[in-house]
């Protein structure tokens, strides 16, 4: 009863974090060698009643893109992450994931193929799995909430116009999801659902200012069990429109950010005595939709030097069972030191306040961010 029971839990967690990875970035065009970094500190204080409960992580995403011809460039990404729930941990390095990018017909078609290759650790015992649930939560904003997963493969492919002051893009791109163990100690091989991206936006240019429009929409299969399909995925809707202000002394920019997923299918086996029936699918929108803000207005101090204030909210809706509702702001300021050929160091600190679980527990936390941004 005990092993049914955390694999189970272990189910459930993965049902809610099988997306921790699906988004990318979008590729631009590299000219040089280029090698970024990233080390950010990101801590919360929760507080439920008299009951209290320190989160933390700490990350180190790294990245090297290389251009092997005008047209034609790699890049290669990981990471290694230290999180903390109180005493328990869960720590080490991420997948390795590397792609390759074409810029074709004069940077108007982008083609695209990645891997990502299984070096994290994925069968996690039952310490790590509470631990990668709790940072899951979307209230605390955490970078990764898992080490590893299987052997995938990405395609994808573009198309991006401009026509006088405006700019246009389409793309599309598919991830197969390769298999992994979930579980120390545990037979059970779990397969994420394959999942598709379709986008499209654009860029209107007035200058000084600027206002862009983006949106994507994704569709999952199933999650499979050994081989037995368990949960599926709602489809989820992104649409994020900024607008950008850039003088020599200044430069402001607002974004705002709304994501909403269709109910999920959740699959239960069905048995009447000794005869198992059609499984049954329960339909249940397991996200509220989330809405987030953000605003950066950015000071030209001197000459490729900055100072940055920032703030952002999110806010997250009730789900189906009429929970998970949360309501976070944040602000903070940073420095930010510029090269005149692109590479650039960058200091940000935040502070956070807001609350989660319907209101009945209370938030604070804090984060630090250093990125370098070296092209050689």
């Amino acid at each position: 009863m005990k092993k049914t029971s955390l694999i189970l839990g272990i189910l459930l967690v993965l049902s809610f974090i099988n997306t921790a990875y699906s988004q990318t970035e979008v590729q631009r065009k590299v000219f040089y060698p280029t090698f970024l970094s990233v080390v950010e500190y990101r801590s919360w204080q929760k507080e439920t009643g008299d009951n209290k409960q320190s989160v933390s992580q700490i990350n180190s995403p790294t990245a090297i893109k290389i251009p092997l011809s005008r047209n034609f460039a790699v890049d290669v990404a990981g990471s290694y992450i230290f999180s903390s729930v109180e005493d328990s941990r869960l720590s080490g390095l991420t997948d390795v994931r590397a792609r390759a990018v074409a810029m074709l017909f004069h940077d108007t078609v982008m083609l695209n193929a990645g891997v990502n290759i299984p070096n994290g650790k994925s069968d996690l015992d039952f310490e790590e799995t509470a631990v990668s649930a709790i940072i899951s939560d979307k209230a605390l904003g955490f970078r990764y909430n898992k080490l590893g997963e299987g052997l995938d493969m990405t395609f994808g492919g573009g198309l991006a116009q401009a026509y006088g002051p405006a700019s246009f893009g389409v793309g599309a791109g598919y991830i197969i999801k390769g298999k992994y163990e979930i579980a120390q100690d545990v037979d059970l091989k779990y397969k994420p659902g394959d999942q598709l991206n379709i986008t499209g936006g654009f860029d209107l240019l007035f200058a000084p200012l600027l206002l862009r429009s983006d949106v994507t929409y994704t569709t999952y299969k199933y999650d499979q069990s050994d081989g037995d399909d368990i949960f599926k995925e709602g489809n989820r809707l992104a649409i994020k429109e900024s607008a950008i202000i850039k003088k020599p002394t200044f430069a402001l920019v607002i974004s705002g950010r709304y994501i909403s997923r269709a109910k999920s299918e959740i699959v239960s086996q069905a048995y009447s005595g000794l005869f198992f029936l059609e499984p049954e699918i329960e339909k249940k929108k397991i996200y509220g939709d989330q809405f987030g803000a953000n605003a950066l207005i950015n000071l030209f101090v001197a000459k490729g030097v900055s100072i940055k204030f920032l703030g952002e909210s999110t806010i997250i809706g009730k789900n189906d069972d009429k929970k998970n509702s949360a309501s976070v702001f944040g602000f903070g300021g940073g420095l930010a030191i510029n090269s005149s050929k692109g590479s650039f160091f960058d200091l940000i600190g935040k502070y956070y306040i807001g609350s989660s679980n319907d209101g009945d527990t209370n938030l604070k936390g804090f984060s630090a961010t250093s990125s370098i941004k070296i092209i050689f």
